[in-house]
């Protein structure tokens, strides 16, 4: 029999992944397999071996079958579709004797969900006979890359609609924050079923339209659990953990999906305590609901009791010992995080980028190449917290190096690895390389969006940061808390006044966002640096007074910077009260009075530091030669050139006096 694939290049020599795929031993095939027609379980076999990342052994079973049907090049398509090898899938898609509706979807999910969206509107143009199916497909892929607008047009083309359509264009407005448009698209639902009300239900609650969401919930002909436990979820989102309690006990039957959620709810507003005693009341627990009260556990640093609840556990998934992995992390243990992953009776991609992330250093990039060499395939997570390990430690050589790994990969357009490409470009000052990363990204989402505005307020570009601030909101995107804290902030080191009070109102008034204590810090900047003291004081007064600290501390900065001694030991004397133990803020004190030369007032302050033990953080700084990280700290002798690096600061220092 004529083996279409023969002439099919098999794989990219030179990919991460290829010791995963090529082995010198072929493999071996069930036996039931080696001589048996039955297709189903050829087929069967297929997909086993492409759900667990096989590619290889995946085509050499297909080699190997004596006949195939649609469903089977539909396996291989859908499989290499799932493992991001879109190339294969064309080929083989291409080479297909012939195709059904699910050939077509199937590809065209592929280039969607990689960003390909003018591919797979050719495909689907080309699609000889549309169904439902292909419709919803393609609407699915515009608002999957934030095209809402685009998937509306087609949604309005089509001549017959079932739920899923209604569904994702509900879900697709409310993706982006646009209620209003996904309230007014689900008035013309004709007969809306539950599943598209709780699409809108869903919407509300997540975004805080909690009264809207009483509303529909209220005339609802017809509830099911979906709906109860979206509601919960909203009440404990908005942290009204009594009305979410309440609705709970109203409920006329839970399911664990309802308990899981209100145990969520009290260990996402802090009361672990509570969250424990609906716990151990529930009838019964699945392993989502014993993974969630360990991830509590591991949240609020009590590592001692989400293991022992491991113990507990009558089954465990991967879930639960990454979870654990991720507590140990967490409390920078990495001696245990090592020792734990070692003891893991198998691994996923998540347990190596939870390791991974727990590094700061070079090690990193040694585990990297250990997960890649053992079979792994990096993910985009992967590759963000590696490449941010690289820009926190302002490592460009090897963020390059990681970089090309990314894109080989094919992440060149993943939303967050290339925010963390812009983020890393940034912090080594190569502003003009973060742009081209961002220009290139094809389907752009708030996240990378907040990338490249932070780099432009990072390196005091305001009017660009504004700018593209502008741009992003006429795109269609809305701005998140991120945004915001990014355009102050370039407001702030400019000195724009004016364009900062206004964004400040802006994020209140017309993007419905509630300031949170960074963006009153930056508006206390703001004024202090504009020599607006005495305002900035008025206006941190006025903040809640959960939210006042930071503020306090930014202000004092400011009366140091204009020389307000009077205000600032009051400011001080705030800020002591609720962290007594800040070594930082005595400095700070005592370096005023020092400029002052009130000589007796800084030496009671450091008096006082020393009765009290309290030390201000020693500053570090680091830069990457040939290859190797070094770090400096104040009053640090040890490096084995100190005299030299002294000689060429002085020298550094003397070019700088004569420049200026």
């Amino acid at each position: 029999m004529l083996r279409t694939f023969q002439n099919l290049p098999r794989l990219r020599r030179g990919s991460l992944y290829l010791r995963r795929f090529h082995s010198s031993a072929p493999t071996p095939l069930p036996p039931r397999l080696r001589h048996d027609g039955d297709i189903v379980r050829w087929n069967s076999a297929i997909t086993a071996h492409l759900r667990a990342g096989r590619v290889g052994a995946a085509y050499r079973v297909f080699d190997e079958m004596p006949e195939r049907n649609v469903f089977t090049w539909n396996c291989m398509i859908s499989g290499l579709v799932r493992n991001r090898m879109l190339a294969d899938a064309r080929r083989v898609f291409d080479a297909m004797p012939f195709r059904n509706s699910v050939s077509w979807a199937a590809l065209l999910t592929g280039y969607a969900r990689c960003g390909r969206v003018a591919e797979a509107r050719e495909l689907f143009d080309r699609m000889p006979d549309r169904n439902v199916v292909s419709w919803n497909a393609m609407i699915s892929g515009y608002v999957r890359n934030g095209l809402v607008d685009r998937a509306r047009e087609l949604f309005d083309m089509m001549q017959v609609r079932n739920d899923v359509s209604w569904l994702t264009m509900i879900s697709g407005y409310m993706k982006r924050k646009r209620v209003r448009e996904a309230r007014e698209l689900f008035d013309l639902v004709p007969s809306p079923s539950i599943s598209v009300c709780n699409a809108l239900l869903s919407g509300y609650a997540e975004h805080g339209y909690l009264k809207d969401a009483e509303e529909l919930f209220g005339r609802m002909q017809r509830r099911n659990l979906v709906s109860w436990n979206v509601m919960i979820t909203g009440y404990t989102q908005a942290r009204m953990m009594e009305v979410a309690q309440s609705l709970f006990d109203e409920m006329p039957e839970k399911d664990t999906v309802s308990w899981t959620a209100i145990v969520r709810g009290y260990l996402k507003n802090g009361d672990v305590d509570a969250a424990w005693r609906l716990f151990q009341d529930m009838p019964d627990r699945d392993i989502l609901a014993w993974n969630t009260m360990m991830g509590g556990f591991v949240m609020s640093e009590r590592l001692d009791d989400a293991l022992r609840l491991f113990a507990d556990m009558p089954d465990r998934d991967l879930v639960s010992w990454n979870t654990i992995m991720q507590g140990y992390v967490q409390q920078g243990d990495m001696d245990s995080a090592n020792t734990w992953f070692r003891r893991m009776p198998e691994k996923d991609e998540t347990s190596w980028n939870t390791l991974i992330s727990g590094y700061k250093d070079e090690g990193a990039l040694s585990l990297l190449l250990e997960m890649t060499r053992g079979g792994y395939r990096p993910d985009q997570s992967t590759w963000s917290v590696v490449i941010s390990i690289c820009a926190s430690l302002v490592a460009l050589g090897y963020g390059r190096m990681v970089h090309v790994c990314a894109i080989k990969s094919g992440f060149e357009h993943d939303a967050l690895v290339t925010s963390s490409l812009i983020s890393m470009y940034s912090k080594c000052g190569l502003i003009i390389e973060a742009s081209q990363v961002f220009e290139m990204i094809m389907q752009r989402d708030t996240v990378t969006w907040n990338a490249m505005i932070a780099t432009y307020a990072y390196h005091g570009l305001a009017a660009e940061a504004l700018k593209l601030f502008d741009r992003m909101t006429k795109d269609g995107f809305s701005p998140d808390h991120s945004t915001f804290l990014s355009v102050l902030s370039a407001c702030a080191h400019k000195g724009y006044l004016y364009e900062g009070c206004h964004y400040f109102r802006s994020m209140q008034q017309d993007w419905n966002l509630i300031p949170r204590s960074d963006h009153y810090s930056c508006m206390v900047d703001l004024l202090g640096r504009s020599g607006f003291v005495h305002q900035a004081y008025d206006f941190t007064r006025k903040v809640p007074s959960n939210l006042q600290i930071n503020a306090w501390e930014t202000l004092f900065s400011a009366c140091n910077a204009h020389g307000n001694i009077q205000l600032g030991e009051l400011i001080a004397k705030n800020v002591l009260q609720s962290r007594p133990t800040d070594g930082g803020m005595y400095t700070l004190l005592s370096n005023i009075y020092a400029a002052k030369e009130m000589w007796s007032s800084a030496a009671s302050v450091r008096g006082l530091m020393k009765e009290r033990g309290l030390k201000k953080e020693t500053g570090c700084s680091w830069i990457e030669l040939k290859g190797d990280v070094v770090s400096f700290s104040s009053n640090d002798n040890a490096h084995p050139l100190i005299e030299q690096i002294c000689h060429e600061v002085d020298d550094l220092s003397v070019l700088i006096e004569e420049a200026s």
